[in-house]
């Protein structure tokens, strides 16, 4: 009797038949293409078979996962679909790691790059998002290490980079390229914005208003983002320079999450009366720590009846939609230019394990709209 073909594994099934749906374009890239839940459900398997199906999906750049919500096809996934993705030690799998959807703000530009660089080196990009949680975010780390990547572009949450994890690839020849947050490590590469120099420009286009008690408004620990570390640091450096002093009541640090959706809600109570007090206090522009913040600290002064520009100044960082929409001033970051220097870090890499280390520093510009003004006659008062 003659041996008959073995069948195919359970995970493999799943796989051609989601290749099959990508194929007749029986998909959306906006929307949900499948979740673990999903595939158990429907195929009659186990959670680590569907994992299997999505993840080996994932590792050939066919799909990419946003943690909590279920996996997506990638924009590049139609012309994945015909080239081969090798499993040894020459792998071409780069992995980006996120802790939110590449789409928002303007990281997309940076992705859309690297992905189309990285496609002209016969390399492929899988995306992770972590989310906030920076539980999922080591979860999603040790995950990929126990996957075959060539390189990680990594963008952590908080300044902590759970560098002990990050070491594993480093012994093992894998590049890392750490982005957005600053580090001093001196064999991790570092691709990050000057913000710096963005707190400045901001504080220096106040000052030449006539602003003087200026507030740096945050949600973010400063001793834990050195992101909004750095924007502070610009912030007060332009104070000094200018001869302002400034105290402790120039910045606060909102123990609260600050969005729009909490103002919606009526959850925003506590942030209402400090934006009352602050400016009961004489502050007449705030600096935001980023553009989603700046927009619901305009929306606030709003409903506290304080006119912006004309009673209040704000200013965001980020230069996203929300900015255009909401008319703020803020800071525009250069993300195709990151795009550019992360490809060309991983190419030098790829090509040689002893490639220098790189730390760049990004130029930013500032992009002036109608939510800044003169500053108003000083106003004080005991309410």
């Amino acid at each position: 009797m003659e041996n008959q073909p073995a069948a195919k594994p359970k995970y493999e099934l799943i796989m051609d038949d989601i290749l099959a749906q990508i194929r007749s374009n029986d998909f959306s890239y906006e929307e949900v293409l499948c979740t673990e839940k999903q595939l158990s459900e429907k195929y009659s398997v186990s959670r680590i078979t569907a994992k299997r199906a999505i993840t080996d999906l994932e590792q050939r750049g066919i799909l990419y996962r946003k943690r909590g919500v279920g996996s997506f096809v990638t924009r590049n996934a139609l012309s994945n679909l015909n080239r081969s993705i090798t499993t040894d030690e020459t792998s071409q799998i780069i992995s980006l790691l996120l802790p939110f959807d590449s789409t928002q703000g303007g990281l997309f530009k940076a992705v859309d790059v690297i992905n189309q660089n990285l496609n002209q080196y016969g390399c492929f990009l899988s995306l992770y998002i972590s989310g906030v949680s920076r539980k999922k975010e080591k979860a999603n780390i040790k995950l990929l290490l126990s996957q075959n990547i060539s390189g990680l572009v990594y963008y952590p949450v908080r300044d902590d980079i759970n560098l002990n994890l990050l070491n594993e690839f480093a012994l093992r020849g894998v590049p890392v390229i750490i982005i957005d947050k600053s580090t001093d490590c001196p064999y991790l590469h570092n691709v990050t914005s000057d913000n710096f120099e963005g707190g400045r420009l901001l504080t220096e286009h106040l000052i030449s208003l006539g602003h003087r008690n200026i507030c740096f408004l945050t949600t973010a620990p400063l001793d834990e983002t050195s992101t909004v570390r750095n924007r502070f640091g610009g912030y007060l450096h332009q104070l000094r320079t200018a001869g302002i002093s400034a105290g402790l009541q120039n910045i606060f640090c909102a123990p609260y999450p600050i969005s729009k959706q909490h103002l919606l809600d009526g959850e925003a109570q506590q942030l209402l009366a400090d934006i009352r007090q602050l400016y009961n206090n004489g502050t007449t522009a705030f600096l935001a720590e980023n553009d989603q913040v700046a927009r619901t600290l305009k929306l606030a002064c709003e409903n506290l009846g304080l006119r912006v520009p004309e009673d209040v100044s704000i200013c965001g960082f980020d230069n996203t939609i929300l900015a255009g929409e909401a008319d703020l001033t803020t800071i525009n970051q250069n993300f195709s230019l990151i795009g550019e220097h992360v490809s060309q870090i991983l190419k030098a890499s790829l090509a040689s394990p002893s490639a220098p280390v790189q730390k760049i520093t990004v130029p930013v510009e500032l992009v002036v709209r109608g939510s800044t003004g003169p500053a108003p006659v000083p106003h004080t008062t005991n309410n």
